[in-house]
């Protein structure tokens, strides 16, 4: 089971969006609701509530929970089951004493369902969103297995990284894997057959794939990312075991004894790459998407090297009434098409640059000294109030 969670301002706009799929014009796919407990689905009706229970906590604006769980495409559920599984899930989530809407859809191979809450709670307190994307997927594995569901592998079990939405639509338009599924195939495959770095640099430069250690003026080697046909990735971004850590461990890496070919190694990349690749991007129907990696925060995996700006990719998800944010709970299986995948829906991939960065900070904020400090802006002078004095009377 998968879990999609956002959390954003218009609950109005996730209800009119579950309110249309219950009355599609097709039969086959008109959405169910199986449980509520608003007085009514009429959307004056609906409004009138909402607004009532807004008014316990009015500076709150990002009230709305719209989440869906996903279940395998030749799993085959009851309404009863499935509103017993959403029931639990909801309330161990902190909404048990909230107002939701629970709809089954159809519109699609796999079944699942839309939880819809208000984040206010009818005793006038707020249910936290903190760290809601671990404490659910915990929760998910927990509900597979009391269920008898079709387990997934956790984000920290998994070692590839999942195909996003993308290069599912390339792969289905095309038939072709995008270069980021390309390394994955290549560089699992090189690691299979070294049994130390120097065989396995050989062994990728066989394949096209250049690597760029992160190594210090000491020797010490702390990030990995690959290069292929003007394409680079990060070890985190094609997933676990691609990492320096892991890479280090299985072949048995020793920092005197490598030191060298690791270097030989960086030398040939930044020749052959001399202004660098383009970090995580891959052409698709003549535009360029982002698709390396799927986590939201920096990765500590790979540090600026000499010759090549690294930049870190966040994911940003921008609805017209919600807001998620990424989490493990999104990375799974897509069971409609039986190809695994993070989902990006509706997602705007966004890469940012070190100089990019700075060339917008400039372009808001202005010029900002080479060195030194910023100048302090002159205090105002405070005006001393004058003592009146009394004199006494004559």
């Amino acid at each position: 089971m998968i879990a999609k969670q956002s959390i954003g301002k218009s609950f109005m706009g996730a209800f009119e969006y579950n309110f249309q799929k219950l009355h599609d014009k097709d039969i086959t796919k008109r959405a169910e609701l199986l449980a509520t407990n608003f007085s009514s689905t009429e959307r004056a009706m609906v409004k009138k509530e909402l607004d009532i229970m807004k008014s316990l906590n009015p500076r709150l604006t990002r009230n709305t929970y719209h989440t869906s769980l996903n279940f395998g495409k030749e799993e085959s559920l009851t309404n009863d089951k499935m509103l017993a599984i959403a029931e639990e899930y909801m309330r161990k989530m902190g909404f048990d004493n909230n107002a939701y809407f629970i709809f089954r859809h159809h519109d699609t191979e796999h079944p699942h369902c839309h939880i819809l809450a208000l984040r206010n709670r009818f005793d006038g307190r707020v249910v936290s969103d903190s760290n809601n994307f671990r404490r659910s997927e915990k929760l998910i594995r927990e509900l597979e297995k009391k269920y008898g569901l079709q387990e997934v592998k956790s984000s920290q079990e998994a070692t590839l990284k999942a195909a996003n939405k993308d290069e599912i639509e390339m792969v289905l338009r095309t038939g072709e894997p995008s270069k980021r599924m390309m390394l994955q195939e290549k560089v699992n495959e090189a690691l299979k057959q070294a049994n130390n770095i120097p065989s396995f640099i050989e062994h990728l430069e066989k394949e096209g794939i250049n690597v760029l250690f992160n190594q210090a003026s000491t020797g010490r080697v702390s990030g990995i990312s690959y290069l292929f046909d003007g394409f680079t990735a990060k070890g985190q971004a094609l997933g676990n075991q691609f990492k320096w850590g892991n890479v280090s461990k299985k072949l048995n890496y020793e920092q005197t004894r490598d030191s060298k070919e690791i270097s030989k190694a960086n030398e040939q990349t930044r020749a052959k790459y001399p202004s660098g690749a383009s970090k995580g991007q891959d052409r698709i129907s003549g535009t360029d998407k982002v698709l390396g990696g799927t986590s939201a925060k920096p990765s500590a995996d790979h540090k600026e090297s000499e010759g090549f700006v690294q930049s870190d990719q966040q994911h940003s998800l921008t609805t017209a009434e919600t807001r998620s944010q990424d989490g493990s709970a999104y990375q799974g299986t897509d069971w409609a098409k039986g190809i695994p995948f993070s989902d990006d829906t509706g997602r705007e991939n966004s890469l940012f640059s070190a100089y990019g960065a700075i060339a917008g900070l400039s372009q808001l904020l202005g010029p900002v000294p080479a060195t030194g400090n910023l100048e302090e802006a002159p205090q105002r002078k405070r005006k001393k109030k004058k003592k009146k004095s009394y004199g006494r009377g004559i």
